[in-house]
């Protein structure tokens, strides 16, 4: 055997063996697990609802008939958005804590009802601040969102729609939001008051749902107002129920949007 040859020989790396652990296979797996207990279940809705109110298929009529009639309802949410709802949720009970440490909680996750139209929601926290009694909204959001919503001075369309809601039926002038970043626990408190562009808006919401409920009880489907491939079709949990509805009898206009640059007039 050559010099060179024999180098070569003494040189060549060991064969490398597999490692016992597949990091990809664990991380799959894991992933499986944050979305195991979620797929497609049936429903009834028996209310509306104003975190849903506040966002995509929320502000169709068609969607609200279906739910009420009870149908399939699909949760497509990925692994992501399971383990971000989770850790809001977390954060929800930790700032709670932290309100109630401080001595200034009066309640937390309270019920909030209406008859006519019929809603159901829960209230994040009621704060005695000041001598008054304050309803405050929890969010949480990545800091390029947080930052956001810190520069514009105001709280998002959709988080609005929610605590606005929430506010007529308790009766409040005042209330707040309180942000937290979810990069590095930042929070920002962004307070809202009831002015008459508010008032307008939440007054006509509340005759819409009540519309949409009638539509409901006298058995009248209304029609699609968007078509099937829009984001709030593609998104909607009941997009095969209202597939197989039909065309629908007679037109309800989707719920008006809140309109952010008159909301701080």
């Amino acid at each position: 055997m050559t010099k060179s040859l024999l180098q070569q020989v003494m040189v060549r790396p060991p064969v490398k063996e597999a490692h016992p652990v597949d990091p990809e296979g664990l991380v799959k797996s894991i992933e499986a697990g944050y979305v195991a207990s979620r797929g497609t279940k049936f429903q009834t809705k028996k209310t509306f609802a104003p975190s849903t109110i506040a966002y995509s298929h929320g502000e169709c009529a068609r969607y609200w008939f279906l739910a009420f009639n009870g149908n399939d309802f699909e949760d497509s949410s990925d692994a992501y958005g399971v383990a971000n709802m989770t850790a809001g949720t977390l954060s929800h009970g930790r700032i709670q804590k932290a309100m109630k440490d401080a001595g200034i909680l009066i309640e937390d996750e309270f019920k909030i009802t209406y008859v006519d139209p019929p809603i159901f929601g829960y209230g994040d926290v009621m704060l005695n601040w000041q001598g008054e009694e304050l309803l405050g909204e929890i969010k949480t959001m990545m800091s390029e969102a947080f930052e956001y919503r810190k520069a514009a001075g105001r709280p998002k369309a959709g988080h609005l729609i929610q605590l606005l809601i929430y506010m007529k039926i308790l009766k409040k002038k005042n209330a707040v939001f309180i942000y937290e970043n979810k990069n590095n626990h930042e929070l920002l408190i962004l307070p809202v008051e009831v002015n008459d562009y508010y008032r307008r808006w939440v007054d006509q919401t509340f005759e819409w749902m009540r519309s949409v409920r009638k539509a409901w009880v006298d058995r009248t489907l209304p029609e699609k107002n968007y078509r099937s491939n829009s984001k709030i079709c593609k998104s909607c949990p009941i997009k095969q129920a209202c597939a197989d509805a039909g065309p629908g009898v007679f037109k309800i206009k989707s719920m008006e949007p809140i309109d952010e640059a008159l909301s701080m007039v």
